[in-house]
């Protein structure tokens, strides 16, 4: 499902999902707690319901063959800002993400490790690139 298109989410949705992604699936219950020790002090219906709400949207995914449902995140972290880098260039760039990732760039303070990475990354696109044109 990287790819297509789901509904936005509210910020209360984005915080269960963001549990999700961090502690791994978990049931209503250890959800619930695991978002009380961030702050959430949210009713066990509460949580349910924005589980539910995940789930439809697409987000997160049920084991329903135990007696506690298991809920886990059915999206990657990446594949999230993937999808939300994409919506913004389409809306800000006609699709261009380049623009996106150079305002950011410019704006932000990268380690040396950060950016060590970025070089390995541009390296390994460019020989991407030229395997695909020596063909």
């Amino acid at each position: 499902m990287a790819d297509k298109t789901r509904p936005a989410m509210s910020d209360a949705e984005r915080d269960v999902l963001k549990v999700l992604w961090d502690g791994g699936p978990g049931t209503v219950r250890e959800l619930q707690e695991r978002l009380k020790g961030q702050g959430q002090d949210w009713t066990r219906s509460t949580v349910i319901t924005l589980l539910q709400r995940l789930e439809k949207k697409g987000y997160a995914q049920s084991d329903k063959s135990r007696f506690a449902f298991v809920f886990r995140a059915a999206v990657t972290r990446e594949e999230e800002m993937h999808a939300r880098i994409s919506e913004l260039a389409m809306e800000l760039a006609e699709g261009d993400a380049v623009p996106l990732v150079l305002a950011f760039a410019q704006r932000h303070r990268f380690t040396r490790e950060e950016i060590e990475r970025f070089r390995r990354m541009i390296d390994e696109m460019e020989a991407r690139r030229r395997r695909r044109t020596s063909k």
